[in-house]
């Protein structure tokens, strides 16, 4: 098991890597909240197959948008934990 002084950390480089992952979960709601209206389908019919293929696809992108909001989410949990940890390892680098 590593002991406290084999734990080191560079708290500018930790600032840039989480800046990075804040702005990439923003990228991401940002392109899915942009691109929304070209991601929703309208029937090209009234028939059944047109109805049936633009329902089928509506529900595929509110399943991507879904799963693109949370992996925006963690993101920005991930970018935080680590901004915590980060502060916490320097302090004990400092002790």
């Amino acid at each position: 098991m590593a002991e406290k002084s084999d734990i080191s950390i560079r708290p500018g480089e930790v600032g840039d890597v989480t800046k990075q992952i804040d702005e990439l979960a923003q990228r991401v709601q940002h392109v899915m909240q942009t691109e929304a209206p070209n991601l929703t389908v309208v029937a090209s019919g009234r028939d059944e197959v047109s109805q049936r293929v633009a329902k089928t696809t509506n529900e595929v992108h509110a399943s991507f948008t879904k799963a693109s909001d949370q992996t925006a989410t963690e993101l920005t949990e991930v970018a935080a934990t680590l901004r915590g940890h980060s502060g916490r390892i320097q302090e004990t680098d400092l002790a």
